[in-house]
Formats: C-alpha cells, structure tokens, sequence
C-alpha cells in the first residue's frame, strides 16, 4: 500500500510540475504578444524593456512554483506511512 501511495504522490507530483511550468510559459507568451525576443536558457534576447520585465516576473513566479512544489512534497511525503 505504501508504494502504491508513493507512486500516486511521483505521478501527481511530476504532472503538477510540467504542466505547470507549460501554464506559466504559455501565460508569459500570451503576456508578451507578438513583440519579439528569444529565449536561450535563462536569458532573454530582446530590446522591449516590457518583455524583459514580464520575463523576469515569470521566471520568479516560476521558481516560486517550484520551491512551492518541493516543499509540498516534502510535506506529503512526510505524511505517509
């Protein structure tokens, strides 16, 4: 019952974390329209000054997604047994 339990919180928590960093990489490109820029790693290449301040805004939101994630499941996993 326990792997059972610890495969469900992988899965949960493998879909919780693609899926939503994808949500916040399709929010910023909706963000930012058709202005253009590149992203290479965790740089952006570009002139608008509102596209590197959106960039900047959505990569802290998703670094605190990720810390978000990996407390809960610390916190979860802390809870089986």
């Amino acid at each position: 019952m326990i792997v059972f339990t610890y495969a469900v919180i992988a899965i949960s928590f493998v879909v919780l974390g693609i899926g939503g960093i994808m949500y916040l990489d399709h929010r910023f490109s909706l963000t930012v329209g058709d202005r253009p820029f590149a992203i290479k790693g965790r740089r952006i290449e570009t002139d608008d000054p509102f596209v590197r301040k959106q960039f900047r805004k959505f990569y802290a939101i998703r670094v605190a997604y990720s810390l978000f994630l990996l407390v809960l499941l610390f916190v979860a996993v802390s809870h089986v047994g």
